[in-house]
């Protein structure tokens, strides 16, 4: 494997069915999450939402991927909302109207940015956050956090190209 994504071969409605097959969404360890179990990874989201899903590898495959997944997104994402919301919990659904408008509810609302660039930004502070975190304690003073942060940040732009190594 050379890493390339071939989205022909790896998009095939039976490979979609094995793939959709291998999230799980529950209670786990007392809380709401998507179980991934499958391909070699055992992981839930919540403990990969800012690391590997933010990453390039992954990010930068999410509209080829979404083109094809469309119905089995909406699915999902209607079941966990329906899950939640029979324990008895109010749901606030974040996504594309694309996917949302399609998730059953007598209440809608949409909030919207003025400035779009926003959410790239939130997205790079979130993958720097999340990378910074395991650099530091609880007791890291100000300026150990913003040095791990840093170093985070240097990591990122050089893996990226823009930073010499």
């Amino acid at each position: 494997c050379n890493g390339s994504f071939d989205a022909t071969k790896a998009l095939t409605k039976e490979n979609l069915a094995a793939f959709m097959g291998m999230l799980s969404f529950g209670k786990f360890n007392g809380k709401y999450d998507t179980h991934i179990q499958g391909l070699g990874l055992d992981m839930y989201i919540s403990e990969v939402q800012n690391t590997e899903l933010k990453s390039p590898k992954v990010s930068k495959n999410i509209p080829t991927v979404a083109e094809v997944t469309q119905g089995e997104v909406v699915k999902f994402a209607a079941d966990a909302v329906d899950a939640m919301g029979k324990d008895g919990l109010v749901v606030l659904l974040e996504g594309r109207a694309q996917t949302v408008d399609f998730v059953l509810t007598p209440y809608r609302f949409t909030l919207t940015l003025s400035d779009e660039t926003l959410i790239g930004k939130r997205r790079a502070a979130q993958r720097v956050m999340a990378a910074a975190l395991p650099k530091t304690t609880e007791s890291s003073t100000g300026e150990q956090v913003e040095a791990a942060v840093q170093e985070c940040l240097l990591e990122m732009a050089t893996e990226a190209g823009y930073a010499k190594a």
